[in-house]
Parts: structure tokens; sequence; C-alpha cells
């Protein structure tokens, strides 16, 4: 978690969550914040722990889902095979 506010809403979330959804929540968040560079970021900058139930059954599926949010910024790129969004959907693809 990255600000003081997200980290309060993570804290007060987790007083109401059962042990399997704070699992969940936990490997998702560790996941993208292992993978921020490479199109984890969306999910740690922009989703609270209830949004991230709400939207994903597994840590495969934000997976895929910061895979069609690096394949949009490549699609809508305007420059050469040397940007940065190339790069990142290299990285993205060498996600485990």
């Amino acid at each position: 978690m990255k600000s003081n506010s997200l980290r309060t809403t993570y804290n007060d979330w987790t007083k109401t969550a059962t042990p399997p959804q704070i699992e969940l929540v936990d490997a998702i968040f560790a996941e993208c914040e292992e993978h921020y560079e490479d199109g984890g970021d969306t999910i740690v900058e922009c989703y609270e722990p209830n949004e991230i139930l709400a939207q994903f059954k597994s840590v495969k599926e934000a997976k895929e889902f910061c895979g069609l949010k690096v394949e949009q910024s490549l699609n809508a790129r305007w420059g050469e095979d040397a940007d940065p969004e190339v790069e990142r959907m290299r990285k993205f693809e060498q996600w485990e």
C-alpha cells in the first residue's frame, strides 16, 4: 500500500473481512506491488480491498486484468518500437 489513506482503508476493511478474503487481497496486492512497473500499478494505486474482491476471484484474474491495461497502453501509443509501452509489455509477459 502506497498512501496512508489506503493503509487506513485496508486496516478498517480487515476488521470485517474473512481470513480467505484477506489472504486473496494480500496476495493480489503483493503480486501487483512486485510487478508495479510491469502493469501492477493500476491495482496498487486505484483499488480498495472491497473493489478487488468484487472484481477478482483469483490472483490469475488480477494478473489478466493488468495485462489488459498494459495492452491498452501498447495499442494507444504513438511512437516507435522503442517506446516504454513496448518494454512494459515485454516485462508483463515475463510475470510468472
